[in-house]
């Protein structure tokens, strides 16, 4: 048996699955076949419910250092150096008490994935470059992987290493995916993209630029405000260059010929790529490896980042023998409903930006509303105990909720201005000593940390040990879950942020617990 309990053959999401699985006393592997890190911007953009679970993991603060908000895109007709219009990209939105990190962030993928890995050498784990999964072998209660390491030298070393669990977050080419024998389902759009990070001077780092010429679309996304490494984005939805793979050379004549702007020249490309669109049918591994779909709306990366915190969680559970292996099912039941709504709302996307729409040409570009993944939701799940009135409506799984008070399946608002009364080691609101005292007693122990709320100027004297008690002084809390100063209420917040149950009494609290733990 391996000293890991789990190998994870990665891209960026595979740190994140990394940490979630080691701040919860999980021991990992993380192998990359490449010889160095990649480089790149890559998929920039964190959509607020990404920096949500950012927060939650402790990782946002360094994060927020190496990034900037979403600019202003230009626009531009042929030979003009001056741009004809701006498309407004995301608007700002105030931050309130509930969501604290409204606004979309931007960090390029090769610097966001370096920040990630220097949390994980705080915790003792390293990725183990040159290292690629060449087969795996699945047993009952175990897989063993045959792993081929690479030294700078290029002498091969082959080991066959026995994990607890696999997770393949390898990307699109997924090693994972071919040895399981998966495949996506569903039919490739026509339009070819090709992209790639390439050194571009003569245009303005602070704006995205772009020339549209139906069929074709061109644009510049920068890597940052210092920086003139900018991202080329260039598709065709004819069949003219259908298969066709570009090299740097060929995307700067398309400029030119888009752009007749002989003023910008271009340095080296650090990477290019062509990308062919595909619909995914059924989810069983993470990220890219699982789900390829358009690049449009910034989804991708954060679709991924949600894949991983949802199975990280869970995995932590049964692989620390306190829920059943069953509780991983879940993982395909929760994301593939979500996925379908993503695949959807990236397809609309890409054919509002890159078909065009003569009616509202720009539409496609807003980066606000459900592209924002706040409202991203889990209702209809086994593991979610849902409020009667509720269950089963009829509601997107990128839908806010509509009852204008705190369900189930929905994202925990945040509720700052909170003040301990007693630090001892879901949420309480409001209801007498003696009931609350009676539900802390029955909740699982070790496993659940309990916070009981009180309303400002109220205060305990059930004299339980239990629960850390905190005073609502600002009412944040009160107000944003909508509850009652006299009344018992407990909301149980799952590890990802998620409401997993508002109940009122005792069995509500066992049977939502009987869903999740052995």
């Amino acid at each position: 048996m391996s000293n890991s309990s789990v190998l994870i053959a990665l891209v960026l999401q595979g740190f994140v699955l990394a940490l979630v699985l080691l701040k919860n006393g999980v021991s990992v592997r993380i192998i990359e076949k490449e010889m160095s890190h990649r480089v790149g911007s890559r998929g920039s953009a964190i959509q607020p419910r990404t920096l949500e679970l950012y927060d939650i993991l402790g990782v946002l603060p360094n994060i927020l250092k190496v990034g900037e908000g979403v600019p202003l895109m230009v626009k531009y007709v042929r030979g003009e150096i001056n741009p004809v219009g701006t498309i407004t990209l995301s608007e700002h939105v105030k931050p309130t008490p509930d969501t604290p990190h409204p606004n979309g962030h931007v960090v390029p993928q090769d610097v966001h994935e370096e920040v990630l890995r220097a949390y994980l050498r705080d915790l003792g784990c390293s990725v183990e470059l040159g290292s690629q999964l060449l087969s795996l072998e699945q047993f009952p209660d175990s897989v063993v992987a045959r792993i081929v390491k690479t030294d700078a030298d290029g002498n091969q070393i082959e080991e066959d290493t026995r994990f607890d669990w696999l997770i393949g977050t390898d990307g699109a080419r997924s090693i994972v995916r071919k040895q399981l024998g998966l495949s996506f389902l569903g039919e490739t759009q026509s339009e070819h993209i090709a992209f790639g990070d390439i050194v571009i001077e003569g245009v303005d780092p602070n704006f995205w630029h772009m020339w549209h010429e139906p069929p074709k679309l061109l644009y510049l996304r920068p890597s940052g405000l210092n920086s003139k490494v900018f991202m080329l984005i260039f598709t065709d939805s004819s069949k003219a260059l259908a298969g066709k793979t570009f090299t740097r050379e060929e995307l700067i004549e398309e400029f030119y010929a888009m752009t007749d702007r002989r003023d910008v020249t271009f340095g080296p490309a650090p990477w290019l790529s062509d990308y062919r669109l595909m619909r995914v049918g059924r989810v069983f591994i993470a990220g890219d490896a699982a789900h390829c779909h358009s690049p449009a709306g910034g989804q991708g990366l954060n679709s991924s980042v949600q894949d991983v915190v949802n199975l990280g969680w869970k995995l932590a559970l049964v692989q620390k023998g306190l829920a059943p292996e069953a509780l991983l099912n879940t993982y395909s039941e929760e994301r593939l409903r979500v996925i379908g709504q993503m695949l959807q709302l990236t397809t609309d996307l890409h054919k509002k930006i890159f078909r065009g729409d003569s009616k509202n040409p720009d539409q496609g570009w807003f980066r606000g509303g459900d592209i924002q993944m706040l409202g991203v939701n889990y209702c209809g799940s086994p593991i979610v105990q849902e409020d009667d009135a509720v269950q089963g409506a009829s509601v997107t799984p990128y839908s806010k909720s509509g009852t204008g008070r705190i369900q189930a399946a929905y994202r925990a608002p945040d509720a700052p201005g909170l003040v301990p009364l007693r630090c001892t080691p879901s949420c309480f609101f409001g209801g007498d000593d003696t009931t609350r005292a009676e539900v802390l007693g029955r909740l699982p122990k070790k496993t659940v940390r309990a916070v009981l709320l009180l309303p400002k100027g109220q205060t305990a004297t059930d004299g339980s040990s239990t629960a850390l008690v905190l005073e609502d002084r600002a009412g944040h809390a009160y107000a944003g879950y909508g509850m009652r100063v006299d009344e018992l209420t407990v909301v149980i917040v799952r590890p990802d942020g998620v409401v997993g149950a508002v109940v009122i009494d005792v069995e509500g609290v066992e049977r939502y617990f009987h869903k999740i733990l052995s």
